[in-house]
């Protein structure tokens, strides 16, 4: 697929009917647009994006209410009454058919102020065929925009459409879209999830569901069984809706969050400050673990010895008032009232001799009585006695380690305290420099919502799981009771070669999808080197498709988040080729040849080297050209002589703009 032509009428800077015709030469797809900064390269870019998808690119911390579409010179001159239209129409081709695709809004005046309003939106295509160029046929307009997908799909536009001062973001082109939807829709990976989805995966539309549904069974349990297993499966669907949702909501929360910390990282006030503010975060971790175990410590011990401790005074003065009124102990250690009660109700002495009354052996068993617990507390002292003198030995200089516990926590908890409120300080310094308190207040949102979401998904999972388990006996059961019937036999023999089916792509797809994940992690670091020289520096993909930098060190490679904004856009446009390179080599080994002519996208970038070296610039361009069949780049004048592209160059043109006016104007070069 090739751009042939992008017109732009009144679109933003330009003013008037504006065009630029593409190269399709395959030997020199090269297009350059040449201009200074700020006079109107992004403008193009983003007619593309108008022109394919009726939007813009919006920067950050801006709304769609903040882009007026129609040029400026135009608006002035118009009065309440007047209509102003504002147009994009992109030509495009393939090996067979040429795609004309016009995109206008008619603009009225909110006279007298220098703003408009939409009046009327309307899209339009028409498809010709390159054999017989006069056989036109115009799309439905309710088909349209699902056309323009299918040859331009809008979910890998940040693919194509690179914006080089923007593609700064961990994921791609500044927005956190799908990047593994997007991989899977490259790399054939897509039709995979699409059979799936259709055999099993899209609920009661699905071919298991509608075969299951035309087995029956015999009798009133085998219906019970049934409406079961409906309910059931209505259940997970609902559940599997909510799953969705929550993503989209973790998906945006993430979004906000990456913004306020790019903002924050962005506005840092110095340095210095910024270090001394992660140092003091980690100190004040450390500090608060060190104050924790330190009271951990201490509880522990005053748990296992402070009763010990405590008690010895009020032992020592029971013991001390007890011996002064007890007197001299005559009792049997260990021997009780009642064991005398028992010696005499028994009639005869341990030693045999008979206890009758008034004998000489009763008066004496009886005397004893008298020395015995509970009338007298002469052994019950004894084991007190004892019993305080273990304690006292078990607490010797426990309450002097006790203070050095105590004298330790209340350390430990003032550094943490004094760490906090150096924190707090060097917050405020930098809140009230840059604002940063709500911004920093709702991070703090953003992250605690993202935090509530997830474990709300983790149990919507388990439900998911527990409902499958249910609807797997239900089946088990329903299959027992099911009619012996050579229609049931038809339904359940495709029933089970759906299954079969879906389980053999299931595995074949994740096989594929982690053999593909493996291959792009080699060849992005293979194209990294390639196009930069940074020796002490690679990349890599997470299981999530999200593209770390890291940096060489003395114990290995560590990632490196604080990124300038040439080693962001080194890092994705790695990314980017990589995926391109990888598709159109899949696609390749698939029909047996060993390069693919005319299937890919062609690739136009906004301002790609404005951050980057001089050498990287060369190194970079260098790939662009092999990669894709048609390379359009609007760049500054400074930046093309490093480019040694020269060679690749099929059209040229420039953008003039006078200072003192509000539009510009598109000139065609016949040299660089």
């Amino acid at each position: 697929m090739k751009f042939k032509s992008i017109t732009m009428e009144n679109f933003m800077r330009y003013k008037g009917v504006n065009t630029i015709e593409f190269s399709c030469d395959p030997g020199k797809n090269v297009t350059v647009v040449l201009g200074d900064n700020t006079v109107g390269k992004t403008t193009i870019a983003q007619a593309f994006r108008f022109g394919l998808y009726g939007a813009v690119n919006m920067e950050k911390w801006k709304n769609a209410d903040d882009y007026q579409l129609l040029n400026n010179d135009v608006l002035a001159f118009m009065d309440a009454d007047s209509k102003a239209a504002v147009s994009v129409t992109i030509v495009a081709a393939d090996e067979e058919k040429q795609y004309t695709i016009c995109r206008k809004t008619i603009y009225s005046r909110n006279y007298p102020q220098m703003t408009c309003r939409e009046f009327q939106k309307k899209v339009s295509m028409k498809i010709a065929d390159l054999q017989a160029p006069d056989v036109v046929t115009e799309v439905d307009e309710r088909q349209v925009e699902y056309v323009i997908n299918e040859l331009f799909p809008r979910n890998l536009s940040h693919y194509f459409l690179f914006d080089g001062e923007r593609w700064s973001d961990v994921t791609v082109n500044g927005v956190r879209e799908n990047i593994k939807e997007s991989v899977h829709s490259l790399t054939g990976l897509s039709s995979y999830q699409a059979a799936l989805l259709h055999l099993k995966d899209m609920g009661s539309n699905s071919v298991t569901r509608k075969f299951k549904s035309k087995i029956t069974g015999d009798g009133m349990m085998y219906d019970s069984l049934e409406n079961d297993r409906m309910r059931i499966e209505h259940m997970i669907e609902k559940e599997q809706e909510h799953v969705k949702n929550i993503d989209i909501n973790i998906k945006n929360y993430q979004k906000k969050c990456d913004e306020i910390e790019q903002y924050l990282e962005e506005n840092k006030s110095t340095e210095m400050l910024q270090g001394k503010l992660k140092n003091l975060q980690i100190v004040r971790e450390e500090q608060r673990k060190r104050a924790n175990n330190h009271y951990k410590t201490l509880v522990s011990q005053i748990s296992d010895k402070a009763y010990m401790m405590f008690s010895q005074p009020l032992i020592e003065a029971c013991v001390k008032m007890v011996k002064a009124v007890a007197g001299e102990r005559r009792d049997i250690p260990h021997m009780r009232q009642g064991t005398i009660d028992y010696i005499i109700k028994t009639g005869r002495c341990i030693c045999g001799t008979p206890l009758t009354e008034g004998s000489h052996e009763l008066e004496c068993l009886l005397e004893q009585r008298n020395y015995l617990p509970p009338a007298d507390i002469g052994s019950l002292l004894g084991e007190f006695e004892r019993t305080g003198n273990r304690w006292k030995n078990r607490t010797d200089g426990s309450y002097e380690e006790l203070i050095e516990m105590a004298q330790n926590v209340d350390d430990s908890v003032h550094d943490y305290e004094e760490t906090c409120n150096q924190l707090e300080i060097l917050n405020r310094r930098m809140d009230a420099s840059f604002d940063f308190a709500e911004k920093r207040r709702l991070l703090r949102h953003y992250r605690s919502e993202m935090e509530k979401t997830s474990v709300e998904k983790g149990e919507c999972t388990g439900k998911i799981s527990n409902y499958k388990k249910e609807i797997e006996n239900i089946e088990n059961n329903m299959r027992r009771r099911e009619a012996a019937n050579e229609e049931n036999r038809k339904w359940r023999a495709r029933l089970e070669v759906a299954e079969a089916l879906y389980a053999k792509m299931k595995k074949e797809f994740e096989q594929k999808e982690r053999k593909t994940f493996l291959e792009l992690n080699k060849n992005v670091q293979l194209n990294f080197e390639k196009m930069f020289n940074a020796k002490d520096k690679k990349i890599q993909l997470t299981e999530q498709y999200e593209i770390q930098m890291l940096y060489q060190t003395e114990r290995g490679y560590r990632e490196e988040k604080n990124l300038s904004e040439g080693e962001k856009i080194a890092r994705n446009f790695a990314f980017i080729v990589t995926v391109m390179e990888y598709s159109r080599q899949k696609k390749a080994e698939k029909l047996g040849v060993s390069e693919l002519e005319g299937d890919t996208l062609p690739i136009v970038l906004d301002g790609p080297f404005s951050k980057l070296g001089d050498e990287n610039i060369k190194l970079i361009a260098g790939v662009l050209p092999e990669v894709s069949e048609q390379v359009i780049l609007f760049m500054l004048k400074k930046d093309w002589k490093y480019t040694g592209l020269d060679s690749y160059v099929g059209a040229a043109y420039c953008i003039d703009k006078k200072a003192e006016e509000a539009f510009a104007l598109i000139r065609k070069m016949e040299e660089l």
